[in-house]
């Protein structure tokens, strides 16, 4: 059954530009200490922890009110399509399992935009570019917070500068990835209206 994306969409959205800020302001304020030493117990050093408390806050209510917006855009699809292969929990679940979650959540995205765009005939239409830029941007700022991670817990305190410049790059990367994603979502979300319309009034 067909249900509005638009309120998911709407609270994604905002949520996602709330984290972009927060997580971009961390990494320069990181950034900024580095030539004098990543002192947290200083004015400067709390606003940057309070700055990536807010970011890592921010990145959960992403992680939730997407992963409710992939769910639901995904089962609007199938009420326009029959013939998609993953269901609106795989299109989530999918992301939580080792090796596959490198290719199948890409899928699900391409045949939610494909079976929204293009209900009748999407099995012929070409993956987006749209998707493949997400995707790509994915796939990079994930190994990029994984090697951040490992390094944090492992390395000695002279790989530091190393640990924030990666940081800095993933921040970096993490703009045009949100400003992909809530692109796509609103491409989603318009044709997924379009097309309900055209069925509820043909």
């Amino acid at each position: 059954m067909f249900k509005d994306p638009a309120p998911l969409t709407r609270a994604a959205t905002i949520a996602l530009w709330v984290y972009m800020v927060l997580n971009a302001l961390t990494a320069l304020g990181t950034l900024y200490l580095l030539p004098v030493g990543l002192e947290l117990e200083t004015p400067a050093g709390y606003a940057i922890t309070l700055l990536a408390i807010g970011a890592l806050l921010a990145m959960i209510a992403c992680f939730i009110l997407v992963g409710c917006w992939i769910y639901r855009a995904n089962a609007n699809a199938h009420s326009f399509s029959d013939y998609m292969s993953i269901s609106p929990g795989g299109a989530v679940g999918w992301y939580f399992v080792p090796i596959l979650n490198l290719f199948k959540p890409f899928q699900a995205m391409k045949e939610t935009w494909l079976a929204s765009h293009y209900p009748g005939n999407w099995h012929s239409e070409p993956a987006p570019s749209i998707v493949s830029w997400w995707w790509g941007l994915w796939i990079v700022t994930n190994i990029l917070g994984g090697l951040s991670l490992r390094m944090s817990a492992s390395a000695p305190d002279s790989a530091n500068q190393f640990i924030v410049i990666v940081d800095v790059i993933s921040a970096a990367l993490n703009v045009p990835l949100c400003l992909v994603l809530i692109a796509m979502m609103k491409g989603i979300a318009a044709a997924q209206d379009a097309t309900h319309h055209s069925e509820a009034f043909a």
